[in-house]
Order: structure tokens, then sequence, then C-alpha cells
């Protein structure tokens, strides 16, 4: 179990830590940045919802809940992501580990497109 929890509390830090990182000292202006590339903010949130582990999707939540990015890339990371259940599935069974992660892709990129496209502001 200190095991699993230390291999979970890397990913949160290290998400953390580079988010504000990133703040800190890039000067970089996450909303300018994120405003400019809103159309594809549903996209990349399916596409860090396919790393496996919860740090990164921590990670999303945090711009969301600060007002960085919309609720369809919140909605779209959290339909996508297989978690931490993604590791023992491709060891288990690769095939079947791909499947799941293309069956969940899918719905993510259709409901985060759809509140993108259809409910612009909602949540925000």
């Amino acid at each position: 179990m200190a095991e699993e929890t230390s291999f979970i509390s890397i990913w949160v830090i290290g998400a953390y830590l580079a988010y504000d990182y990133v703040v800190a000292y890039a000067g970089l202006d996450l909303r300018t940045l994120f405003n400019s590339v809103a159309p594809f903010l549903p996209l990349a949130g399916v596409l860090v919802g396919l790393v496996p582990g919860c740090g990164p999707q921590v990670l999303v939540t945090t711009l969301y809940v600060n007002g960085l990015i919309p609720f369809s890339a919140q909605i779209s990371n959290a339909i996508s992501n297989d978690g931490d259940a993604l590791f023992p599935a491709i060891a288990l069974n690769p095939k079947a580990a791909f499947w799941a992660t293309i069956y969940s892709t899918i719905p993510a990129l259709i409901v985060g497109y759809g509140f993108y496209f259809l409910a612009p502001n909602f949540m925000n």
C-alpha cells in the first residue's frame, strides 16, 4: 500500500509543481494561452485523460477550478480518464486495455465537443 500511495503522490506532486513552475517562472499567462487555443481544449482534455494515473487529471481539475479551462475540457478529461486501473489492464491484457481506452475516448470527444459548441458557458 505504501508503494502505491507514494506512486500516486509523486504524480500529484509532479503535476502541481509543473503547473506552479510554469506560472511562476516561465512568465506564461495561462489564461491568454488557453483562450487562444480554446477549440482544442476538449481534445487536450481527452489526451491528458489517456495518461495513466491521477496526477495529470488533478492538474486538469486544478486548471478548471481556477477558471483557466472550460467545463468542456474538464468533462472530456473525466470521461477519457482510465486512471490507475489502466496499469493492471495493460499487464493482464494489452489488447483489451487498448480497446477500453478507445471506447472511453470516443464518448469523451463527443460529450466534450458537445458541451463546447452547445453549452459554451456551462458551469463557467
